[in-house]
């Protein structure tokens, strides 16, 4: 008799190209993470740097998604995004105070670059 696994938590994943730690990620046609843009599909966020060409990275990176607070790296002044405002998908794996693909709400106001957000509705299809 098999037993069921649960699995909670991030998913890792290779990355296809440099990654930024605190960026929101999608994922390619060959299973890899690259970072999302403002429009499409936004899989999760990264909280740490990966690299396939360079050894002194990992090549593969842990995936935060679904109901979880990260860290995330704000396309313009974080200080714009107030605790409990929507959060949105920006260039590069950024997020914004307005956009196309919400990606959660801000647990904390805004400070230095970044925002305190809370995941909600990832993964986002396109």
């Amino acid at each position: 008799m098999s037993n069921p696994t649960f699995v909670q938590g991030a998913i890792t994943f290779p990355a296809a190209e440099k990654l930024e730690k605190f960026r929101l990620v999608t994922i390619d046609d060959k299973g890899a993470v690259k970072h999302a843009g403002a429009e499409g599909a936004v899989f999760g966020a990264v909280t740490e740097k990966a690299d396939p060409k360079n050894h002194a990275l990992p090549t593969n990176i842990a995936v935060h998604y679904g109901v979880c607070a990260v860290k995330v790296t704000v396309d313009g002044d974080a200080k714009a995004i107030k605790a409990g405002a929507p959060v949105y998908a920006a260039a590069d794996g950024k997020v914004a105070a307005s956009g196309t693909v919400k990606v959660g709400v801000a647990a904390r106001n805004g400070e230095g670059d970044r925002v305190l957000t809370v995941l909600t509705g990832l993964p986002a299809s396109a």
